[in-house]
């Protein structure tokens, strides 16, 4: 796989977040939550923030792969974020590469222990954001930047296991 100048870290869901990550600065060029409109992904809002990041230069996505556990709630507009992010990534002409949860939160060591709640990871997460990217640690302070931060990890797990970081 040839090496991208920037990857795309998606974090989908409705607390959800995108990073651009530099791969030759290895810093955070551009980060957003995910795009919402009356509680569901807005799939146009997101292709636009997408597009502004193609015009950077070349880009890879790397994407959690997600499932929906039985009787979630809210699966349907879950269903319909990820599917969004998806095709909008497809209609740009932008590569993307499925991420297994528990590869990327192993490799940073995010894992949950039994003791642990879902709370305690997401902080864990932002925690490592702010410490992986210094420069940009205020943007992992509040509690509901836990998509952020995710995305930042997401996309550093691929352009670190591609060598691209």
């Amino acid at each position: 796989m040839t090496r991208p100048d920037f990857c795309l870290g998606c974090d989908p869901g409705l607390s959800g977040g995108l990073a651009l990550l530099n791969c030759q600065t290895k810093v955070i060029e551009f980060i957003a939550d995910m795009p919402i409109t009356d509680g569901r992904v807005d799939p146009a809002k997101l292709a636009a923030i997408i597009d502004l990041c193609k015009v950077r230069g070349t880009i890879h996505a790397a994407v959690e792969n997600v499932n929906a556990r039985p009787r979630q709630a809210g699966m349907w507009n879950f269903a319909l974020g990820v599917g969004a992010i998806h095709g909008c990534l497809a209609a740009l002409g932008i590569p993307f590469t499925l991420v297994q949860p528990a590869a990327w939160k192993s490799a940073c060591g995010l894992r949950r222990l039994e003791s642990e709640t879902q709370a305690d990871t997401k902080k864990k997460a932002r925690e490592l954001a702010a410490r992986l990217f210094p420069e940009s640690a205020d943007l992992f302070r509040r509690v509901r930047d836990d998509g952020r931060a995710e995305s930042v990890l997401i996309g550093r797990f691929l352009a670190v296991k591609n060598g691209w970081f």
